[in-house]
């Protein structure tokens, strides 16, 4: 259910609903609620099926009735600047050409009726519009075969470092990736950023006014107008740097205890450059950055407490991220934004964030950046010995950030050993206690999916509930409402609906563009790095403008009046700018919004991967598969099968699916409506990678690449996933991937699968030869649909769980 802002309730407030509304149901009462004993509901539900020409009669009276209404001018619509009337204009072009399902007006109509609350009414407006919006068809369709029937309207696909599976992440197999994940969402030379970053914290240009006058007040100042920094290494070698940050840091906080109270010991720069930091599968060092504390910091920091440094730094301590270079011409070279974003990175994965601060130092040039679901974004280049004031506002503004300010989300509250979020479920505000942490994904342009078990404080059976966060697309109907519906449907096999909202921080909506970015202007362009030495002289290359963002904002009031020394941070022409290495292209690729949303499932179990034995696998599969097919009874196709979305009940004897982010109603002829659609490639149907519609025949062949890539990793329970020879599938491109896929099952591997087979997995092996002969007949794929490949599948995984039965028992 949608939720309504308090600009929102303040209009509905100045304009009720008129006249029109009480004709409308004066007309509707004495058509069909003729009767005393007429049920308001029976009606509604029995009209709104039947789906006839008098049913949508009423239903345009009905829409033509609320756009009339004055606050349908004021009200602004969800999807853009433009008042919610066009969006209900929308909804009456769908109804005139039986292109909306009838059946999504009868939760509006019931309240119309009964004469609910105009908050309820308008409330309900934003859901229907949020389910029957039309949304802009791909520009270029996929090529799709011609005997396909297409369930639902592809979009194109596109991947992020979070969709690798079963992967040791190599540095070299993720940088390549991470950078296709960024580049069409990177901006750099952003005007107000440092005021749109740092204009929040309080007194923060008083003390920077104050600090940077006592470094050229000093008997041997640490400033000099003109020459810059006095003890500044001339040479900017990586040693000499570090230590030269540390010490101008000592002195920063001593003269912020002097004149403020806003001191604190939980802060410090992190130095780090020769220490793996703990935390997350990949082996990363991280030159320099902000750090939760003395105690959390890496072993070449300057403590005086020895015993603080021997403990190795975790990636969940990073505050603030940042990378060194000794030239000044690798400012804004690939080289160093890939390194500084592998470390945002690794924060996503091993914290509740909602965004990533960093810094490259090149040199004497320094550029400030910011990483969230949206894209990363940069600051101009500054050189910190020309500009030592805006350099003592960044150092300082890191220095005194609060946890929120610095990314961290403040919805999730409490200490790592009792962390909590609040959601508010049919009016009334419950805190739910999360107990474990299920799924991180790694990635940074992505949904960003976080999953925990979770139960009610106010439950003492503590039932399990599984809590999931994740950005959407803007675009996309919510994964919310999917699952809600599937679930009064009556779907089995999948995780049954408790509760969805959309996370808010500070009373506004948490969306990437707005919320996270703070007005920040999206005014500079992404384009293709240069791999090229840049020039040292001449104006830079990205000071053209780009294209804007797909809405509009205004910045905030901290944003309208700049300060002078963020001003330095403009685009500028000047000869003694370093050349970035991002060149305009027109047109840019708009940015895309992505809003924070909570779902809340009442099933927890366990991932199929998880299981105790192959028993339970198989019963994980059957589940599953009983599952998509209810799905597909009840009108929905699940389209992102993979291991981590087949589940297992706790004791083994049924499974289940998760995660409708990508689902879709089958009745819907249309596209996604994102941009792209994110998942796990090495499960994807080869059809699917070749870009066909998708089809419910995909999803099944899915479930084999799924059961294929278990037996080839798991050997037990407990026990650590063995590499093999498929981990490459994760870096192929569709297509090539697709083509391997093709090779596979027409070489005839599944004669020779002993050869990659986990020894805990071969009693499998009929399984699989035999799923083979079903969802590949004769070595190929299928180029119809065929609903008796559900039974067919079944049947085989029956017969192996028959199989392992009785050789237990035997």
């Amino acid at each position: 259910m949608a939720e309504l802002s308090q600009n929102e309730l303040e209009a509905i407030k100045s304009h009720p609903l008129k006249k029109r509304l009480k004709a409308f149901r004066a007309t509707f009462k004495s058509r069909y609620l003729r009767s005393e004993s007429a049920n308001v509901t029976q009606v509604v539900d029995r009209l709104t099926s039947e789906a006839s020409g008098g049913a949508r009669d009423v239903i345009l009276d009905l829409i033509l009735a609320l756009q009339s209404q004055p606050a349908a001018r004021v009200i602004l619509s969800r999807a853009g600047n433009r008042p919610l009337i066009a969006d209900i204009s929308s909804l009456i072009v769908q109804i005139t050409s039986d292109a909306l399902n009838i059946e999504y007006i009868a939760p509006l109509l019931k309240l119309v009726l009964t004469e609910a609350k105009d908050a309820h009414i308008w409330t309900a407006v934003f859901d229907l519009v949020a389910r029957t919006k039309p949304i802009p068809q791909p520009t270029t369709p996929p090529p799709s075969h011609p005997s396909f029937t297409s369930s639902s309207r592809q979009t194109p696909w596109s991947f992020n470092t979070g969709g690798f599976e079963d992967t040791s992440e190599y540095r070299k197999q993720v940088d390549n990736p991470l950078k296709e994940e960024l580049l069409p969402s990177l901006r750099i030379d952003i005007p107000d950023f440092v005021d749109a970053v740092f204009g929040y914290v309080p007194q923060l240009d008083e003390l920077t006014e104050t600090v940077f006058g006592l470094c050229q007040e000093e008997d041997t100042p640490l400033y000099n107008k003109g020459s810059g920094w006095s003890k500044w290494p001339s040479k900017a070698k990586e040693g000499d740097v570090l230590e030269w940050l540390q010490e101008f840091m000592n002195c920063l906080t001593v003269w912020v205890r002097e004149h403020s109270t806003r001191a604190t010991d939980s802060r410090q720069i992190y130095r780090g450059p020769g220490i793996y930091l703990d935390g997350t599968p990949i082996k990363r060092k991280m030159d320099v950055g902000f750090t939760a504390g003395n105690e959390q910091s890496g072993t070449d920091n300057t403590n005086t407490n020895e015993n603080t440094s021997t403990r190795k730094p975790n990636w969940s301590e990073i505050l603030v991220t940042g990378e060194l270079k000794s030239n000044t011409d690798q400012d804004g070279q690939e080289k160093a934004w890939v390194d500084l974003a592998t470390y945002a990175r690794e924060v996503f994965r091993t914290q509740d964030r909602r965004f990533v601060l960093g810094f490259t130092l090149c040199g004497s040039r320094m550029r400030l950046w910011h990483f969230d679901r949206s894209g990363a974004s940069g600051s101009s280049s500054l050189d910190i010995n020309q500009d030592g004031l805006t350099f003592t506002r960044v150092m300082l503004g890191y220095y005194l950030m609060t946890d929120e300010q610095l990314g961290l989300d403040p919805t999730v509250q409490g200490p790592e050993e009792k962390r909590s979020v609040e959601i508010t479920r049919d009016g009334q505000v419950e805190r739910l206690i999360l107990t474990a942490l299920i799924k991180k994904q790694a990635a940074i342009v992505a949904r960003g999916t976080t999953c925990w078990r979770a139960y009610r404080d106010t439950d003492k059976t503590k039932k399990p509930l599984i809590v999931k966060d994740s950005w959407q697309y803007e675009e996309r109907p919510e994964e919310g409402l999917l699952i809600e519906e599937a679930t009064n449907r009556g779907v089995e096999n999948i995780a049954r609906y408790y509760h969805h909202e959309t996370v808010r921080v500070d009373g506004e909506i948490d969306d990437t563009l707005g919320n996270v970015r703070r007005g920040m202007m999206e005014a500079c362009g992404r384009t293709s790095f240069r791999q090229n030495a840049p020039k040292k002289t001449g104006p830079t290359a990205s000071d053209s403008q780009g294209t804007a963002v797909t809405r509009q904002m205004q910045p905030p009031p901290l944003l309208r009046k700049r300060s002078s020394s963020s001003a330095q941070l403009e685009p500028q022409s000047s000869t003694k700018r370093s050349r970035s290495s991002f060149q305009s292209q027109e047109p840019e690729k708009p940015l895309h919004n992505r809003v924070h949303r909570r779902i809340v499932t009442r099933d927890a179990g366990k991932h199929i991967n998880e299981a105790s034995s192959l028993k339970g696998i198989i019963n994980g599969f059957l589940g599953a598969i009983h599952g998509h097919e209810s799905l597909l009874t009840a009108g929905f196709l699940h389209r992102d099968i993979s291991i981590g979305n087949i589940m297992l009940t706790e004791n083994e004897d049924d499974g289940f699916l998760i995660d409708f982010d990508l689902a879709v109603r089958i009745s819907d002829d249309h596209a996604s409506g994102a941009p792209s659609k994110t998942g796990t490639k090495v499960f994807m149907a080869i059809g699917a990678l070749l870009g066909e519609p998708h089809s419910f025949m995909h999803d099944l062949e899915s479930f084999f690449w799924v059961l294929f890539w278990i037996c080839i990793h798991w050997d037990g329970r407990d026990k650590k996933r063995r590499q093999s020879d498929f981990e490459d599938w994760n870096y192929l491109s569709t297509r090539k991937l697709a083509r391997e896929k093709t090779g596979q099952i027409s070489k005839g591997i599944f004669n020779t699968v002993d050869d990659y087979f986990t020894n805990h997995c071969k009693p499998l092996i009929p399984c699989l030869k035999e799923l083979h002969k079903v969802v590949f007949v004769g070595g190929s794929r299928w180029f119809s649909e065929h609903r008796e490949l559900y039974s067919d599948m079944k049947r085989t995984l029956e017969k192996a769980r028959d199989n392992i039965r009785a050789k237990t028992v035997g």
